[in-house]
C-alpha cells in the first residue's frame, strides 16, 4: 500500500477518453517509425524536486507508450543554457547574462550545470530503457526549423506582439553585446527587421552602445528568445521534425505549461504560422509538485525569499536527497510515476509536498510542507 492506493481520483476532461495514457499518442503515431518525446529545462543549477519528479514521468511515459504502440522512443532532453545568470542595472534599466555566458568567461562550472541532470537523465534511461539526447540551447536555436520560426514571426511582428507580448507588445529576440554578453531584457531598444534570408536584430549595450546582430536562417550567429517565443518555435519544430524522422512528435512538460499557456499562447502561434493542426506535436503535461496551498512549488521563491523556511532542502536540490538517501528514493519515485504514466486518472492531477513525505516516509524523516506566503 502507498498513499497513493488511499487517494480519490475522480477522472477529469480527457481522463473520460482514455483507458491508458498511451491513448493520447495512438491517432499521431499511426503510421509512424518512431516515438520522439521532448522536455527542457533550464540550467539554473541542481535540480530540484519537482523537476526531479517531471524528468522520471517523461520516461516512465515514454516508456509506456513505447510499449503500447509497438515503437521505438527516444527522449529530447533541450537543456537551455540561456537561463539567465547575471542581472544588471544600469540607469533603470536591466541587463542579463546567460548560463551560457558566464561558463564561456569561466565564472561559473559548466559541471555543477550540468551534472546534476545528467546523472537523472542516466538513471533514468537505465532504468526505463528508453535512449535520450542532450540538445543544448546554442544547438537548438541554430536548427534550421527554429530559423524558420524566427524569420516568420520577424514578418508577422505586429500578430505575434499580440500573442507573446500582450503587456508591452515587444517580441523578445534579444541579441547580446559582442563585446561583453550584455543584453537588454525589456527589449525597449531592440529592434527586429525581417531581411530576406535572415534577421538582424538591433539594440544598444549600456557599455559599448549601438551593435547589431544577422541571424541567417542558414545558420550563423545567436539570439536569446524568451519563453513564448521560444515555446512557439519548439512546436514549429517538433512539427518538423514529424517529417525529418518519421517520427510521433511529443512535446511534454509540467501542467503549469498548460491550460492558459497551451491555449493562449502556443496553439495561436501554430495557427498563426499556418502549421496544420494534424502536424501539430502532441502535449502532455505532468502534474505539478504543489505546496498546502496549491501553490506550484518553486525553488526561486525557496532561495530568494525563505517562503518554505521549514521544507528540508532535499526538497529543492538532488543532490542533497541523494547525498542522505541513495537512489534508493528514486526507485520509490519511480514506482509512482510509472502509475501516472499508465493511468490517465493518476496523471492529470497534482500532488502535494505533504503527498510525497508520506510516499517516502519510509525514508525520509522530514516535517510536511509548510504554507506558501
Amino acid at each position: 500500500m502507498t498513499p497513493s492506493d488511499d487517494l480519490i481520483f475522480a477522472p477529469v476532461g480527457i481522463a473520460h477518453l482514455t483507458n491508458r495514457n498511451a491513448d493520447l499518442l495512438r491517432a499521431a503515431a499511426t503510421g509512424r517509425s518512431q516515438l520522439r518525446v521532448t522536455t527542457a529545462a533550464q540550467l539554473n543549477g541542481v535540480p530540484h524536486f519537482g523537476t526531479t519528479v517531471t524528468i522520471l514521468t517523461v520516461f516512465a511515459f515514454a516508456a509506456h507508450a513505447a510499449n503500447d504502440l509497438g515503437l521505438p522512443a527516444t527522449v529530447v532532453f533541450d537543456a537551455l543554457e540561456n537561463a539567465p545568470a547575471e542581472h544588471i542595472e544600469r540607469d533603470g534599466e536591466h541587463y542579463t547574462r546567460t548560463v551560457g555566458d558566464l561558463i564561456d568567461a569561466g565564472r561559473l562550472d559548466e559541471a555543477t550545470r550540468t551534472d546534476g541532470f545528467r546523472r537523472l537523465l542516466n538513471w533514468a534511461r537505465d532504468r526505463s530503457g528508453v535512449p535520450y539526447e542532450v540538445r543544448p540551447y546554442a544547438a537548438y536555436q541554430a536548427l534550421r526549423p527554429v530559423r524558420e520560426c524566427l524569420h516568420h514571426i520577424a514578418h508577422q511582428l505586429d500578430d505575434f506582439a499580440r500573442i507573446c507580448a500582450p503587456t508591452d507588445g515587444v517580441v523578445k529576440v534579444r541579441p547580446r553585446c559582442p563585446a561583453c554578453r550584455l543584453m537588454e531584457k525589456a527589449g525597449k531598444q531592440l529592434r527586429i527587421t525581417a531581411l530576406p534570408d535572415a534577421v538582424q536584430l538591433d539594440s544598444v549595450c549600456p557599455d559599448h552602445g549601438p551593435y547589431t546582430e544577422h541571424v541567417p536562417v542558414a545558420g550563423g550567429g545567436w539570439y536569446d528568445a524568451n519563453t513564448p517565443v521560444r515555446s512557439i518555435q519548439k512546436g514549429y519544430l517538433l512539427a518538423a521534425e514529424r517529417h525529418v524522422y518519421d517520427a510521433c512528435s511529443v512535446s511534454v512538460d509540467g501542467a503549469d505549461w498548460g491550460g492558459a499557456w497551451h491555449g493562449q499562447v502556443l496553439a495561436p502561434g501554430l495557427a498563426t504560422l499556418g502549421v496544420p493542426p494534424q502536424d501539430w506535436p502532441v502535449s502532455v503535461f505532468t502534474p505539478l509538485v504543489v505546496d498546502r496551498t496549491g501553490g506550484k512549488l518553486s525553488k526561486s521563491l525557496y532561495v530568494a525569499k525563505g517562503t518554505y523556511a521549514d521544507l528540508p532542502e532535499l526538497f529543492l536540490n538532488l543532490d542533497v536527497l541523494l547525498a542522505e538517501h541513495g537512489e534508493e528514493v528514486l526507485d520509490t519515485l519511480w514506482a509512482e510515476v510509472s502509475r501516472w504514466a499508465t493511468e490517465p486518472r493518476r496523471l492529470h492531477r497534482s500532488y502535494t509536498v505533504d503527498y510525497f513525505s508520506a510516499l517516502l516516509s519510509d525514508q525520509l524523516n522530514v516535517r510536511p510542507a509548510p504554507h506558501a506566503a
